[in-house]
């Protein structure tokens, strides 16, 4: 049975992608711009999106997280100084130990009321213990037919993208 306020299951045994869904917003100010001064310096956007999507992975595994890596990020259109931007993350697979996390950023141009996709990336997390080893995370919960379209393609993901033992790197996918 799940908790219809937390979104969780009663016996402990799920979270919902509502339980753990994070939504983080700022101004971009002159400091974060990079070396023209323009336009937001990129680290300080992945920076962000980083830190949403740990929230995300926080609330759901209720454990120590770490970034393992960061997927498919398309940098869409620029941000500049002074334009509102939020970033939006939300779990989209979960395997044993390891949380996917879709993160859409969208910047707003304050003034003349315009708003657009900046970037999106996936940022996948695993859940350790005290002494860093990861550990069992809970199952995602899928209510809604959106839940379900980005848990299969996070799950073709998961099941493809895999660490290449003899050159030690990691695939990026679409």
């Amino acid at each position: 049975m799940v908790d219809p306020k937390s979104g969780n299951d009663a016996a402990g045994e799920g979270r919902t992608v509502s339980h753990s869904l994070v939504r983080m917003s700022q101004v971009i100010m002159p400091q974060q711009a990079g070396p023209g001064g323009v336009f937001a310096h990129g680290g300080d956007i992945m920076k962000m999106m980083d830190t949403a999507a740990g929230l995300v992975a926080l609330r759901h595994a209720h454990s120590q997280v770490v970034t393992l890596r960061v997927e498919g990020i398309n940098f869409l259109l620029p941000i500049r100084v002074g334009n509102y931007v939020t970033a939006t993350a939300r779990m989209t697979y979960v395997s044993q130990s390891s949380m996917e996390i879709q993160v859409r950023v969208t910047a707003e141009d304050v003034l003349r009321e315009r708003e657009w996709e900046a970037l999106t990336a996936y940022f996948i997390f695993v859940a350790v213990d005290k002494e860093g080893k990861s550990q069992k995370v809970p199952p995602l919960i899928l209510k809604t037919d959106e839940d379900r379209r980005l848990n299969e393609a996070g799950r073709l993901r998961h099941d493809t993208c895999r660490i290449d033992d003899e050159a030690k790197a990691l695939c990026a996918l679409d």
